[in-house]
Parts: structure tokens; C-alpha cells; sequence
């Protein structure tokens, strides 16, 4: 059976059904298709001396392969992501891998800018709340969806451009939270889905709130942990703009090293720099300083 989706902004196509995505017909030939199969040859090539127990990570010019241990083998080229899942593997791991690390390759091989962090939306304007692991990107894009604002994606933000602005595009109606925040907001843990990640998190579908064409994108909000006291506001101009959205691209320390910087990609980058509003947010590591946090972005966001 085929199953066809709207993922990241494109029309795929895949022989795996993947529960999470957004489920959308369509009449002309996929962007991307996902089919189940053996890796060819010359990618078998490129990881020989690896074992079925081994990690690995294998490039060329114009595509990728990894191995995941206990789940499957993947290869990804702009157009087609091949999935060979190992024997017992959960289908919930193969499609993490699928929906993260796959399309984040691929989108790269596609030249598409995808940024690492939340993506919301209130009022027409759209917001991603980016920074690095455990600066708390999930608990402060989950108070402002508690706060009205709607979903566009988790943790992986696929943009495009239009006329004279650049769009987030959903990725998938499901959201995760850390263990702790799923049990402040009164969820029974044993009804979501655990994500087996090294950091503690569960998968809630949405039934509601998400926007599946997205939003124009306006603002960026770069989370950092600060080893001062205060908690502090920074608005972002002039060349650090740019520099502060390649360092959250997402893969992009793998895709930059891999593919490099190339002029197309970084034209991209310019115009998202000088179409949105960029803000830096140093918390400290120890205090409670969420409402603050929350309140300075809803401000900012109202006050346009």
C-alpha cells in the first residue's frame, strides 16, 4: 500500500505508513518518496567493514547512508529515502529516524533551510524558538502554545521562501515533551509514546491547534544558559544574524561538513536574515525564569 503525506512543505510518498504525519492527497509525483528495500551496492560499499552491531555514517557527493543498530539501514538522496529495517526492529524507532535524521539529509540534499527548534504561530506571525540541547526550546514553545499560540512543528523547522518573505512549514502534528513537563501538564505517561532519545521525552499527536500550511516566518529566538544570575533580552543585528541561524541549522554541523556552504543555500540564509526580527535569550542555569522568558516573547510578538 502507498500512503501520501505533507511533510516539511513537500508531497511524499512513502510504502511506510507513518501515523505522525499529516495525511494529504495528491495528484502530481511525489518530492519525496519513502520505499522499503536493500542498500545498493555502492552504498554497501562505502560501510563494508562494518558489522550489523555498528554504527555508521557514510557520504558522497549527493548522498548519504547510516546505520542505526537493533533498527535499520538508511540511504538518502534528494528525492528518495530507502529504509531497510532490521529483523524485531520497533516500528516506532525506524520512523523516528525517518521523520528526524532522513529528512533532515535530505532537505540539506534539497538545499532547503531547516532550523533546529520549535516553530508557533499567533495572530499571523510566525515564531521559532531555536538554541542549543537542554536550553529549554520545548517548555517555553509549550507554555506559549498553553497560551494560545498554534503549532507548526516540534523540533525541526523546514522553511521556504515566497515573494518577499520566508514560510515555516509544518512538519508533523506531534509534539514532545520532557518527562517532567508531561507530568506538570497531568498527562498519563503510559498513554503517550516514549522516544527513545538520550534525553527523556514523549510524543503527543495533536488532534487540534496545528496549522498544516504553516506561517510566514518573523521572528527567531535563540534560548542560551547563562552562567550569570540575570536573566537577559538581546536584540540581534548586522552579520551576527546570519551567523546565529547557521549554528541552528538542523544537521547542519553533519551537512556542512559534508556538502559544504553552497551559494544557493547561503542566499537562503541571507534572505531569512534580513526578512525576521532575531533576539537572544541568556537564562540563568539555575532559577525559574520561564514567565519572563514567556512574557518577553508574547510581548515582542504583540507589540509588532
Amino acid at each position: 500500500m502507498i500512503y501520501k503525506y505533507y511533510l516539511y512543505g513537500i508531497n511524499v510518498q512513502s510504502e511506510i505508513e507513518i501515523e505522525e504525519a499529516y495525511a494529504r492527497d495528491f495528484d502530481t509525483e511525489a518530492d519525496v518518496k519513502v520505499v522499503l528495500g536493500q542498500m545498493p551496492d555502492d552504498v554497501k560499499k562505502m560501510y563494508a567493514d562494518k558489522s550489523l552491531d555498528d554504527w555508521y555514517f557514510a557520504t558522497s557527493a549527493r548522498e548519504l547512508a547510516f546505520r542505526v543498530p537493533n533498527v535499520a539501514d538508511y540511504w538518502v538522496t534528494s528525492d528518495t529515502i530507502t529504509v531497510n529495517p532490521f529483523k524485531n526492529a520497533k516500528k516506532s524507532d525506524v520512523k523516528c529516524f525517518i521523520l528526524g535524521s532522513c529528512f533532515g539529509y535530505c532537505m540539506f540534499l534539497r538545499k532547503k533551510v531547516v532550523m533546529h527548534g520549535g516553530g508557533i504561530s499567533k495572530n499571523g506571525k510566525g515564531v521559532i524558538i531555536t538554541g542549543e540541547s537542554g536550553a529549554g526550546k520545548s517548555t517555553v514553545t509549550d507554555s506559549l502554545l498553553n497560551n494560545g499560540f498554534s503549532f507548526i512543528a516540534d523540533d525541526v523547522c523546514a522553511l521556504s521562501e515566497n515573494v518577499d518573505k520566508v514560510h515555516i512549514n509544518m512538519a508533523y502534528p506531534q509534539q514532545k515533551l520532557c518527562r517532567d513537563a508531561a507530568i506538570n501538564k497531568g498527562y498519563d505517561l503510559s498513554e503517550l509514546i516514549y522516544i527513545n532519545e538520550d534525553r527523556d521525552k514523549f510524543a503527543i499527536r495533536l488532534k487540534d491547534g496545528y496549522l498544516p500550511d504553516g506561517a510566514d516566518f518573523d521572528y527567531l529566538f535563540e534560548l542560551v544558559i547563562s552562567e550569570n544570575d540575570d536573566l537577559s533580552f538581546r536584540r540581534v543585528s548586522g552579520h551576527e544574524k546570519l551567523m546565529l541561524i547557521l549554528r541552528n541549522i538542523y544537521r547542519g554541523d553533519d551537512g556542512f561538513r559534508t556538502w559544504g556552504l553552497p551559494p544557493e543555500y547561503m542566499q537562503k540564509c541571507l534572505k531569512i536574515a534580513s526578512t525576521i526580527e532575531i533576539y537572544q535569550i541568556a537564562r540563568p542555569k539555575n532559577l525559574n525564569t520561564l514567565p519572563d522568558i514567556v512574557k518577553f516573547i508574547e510581548d515582542t510578538v504583540k507589540n509588532d
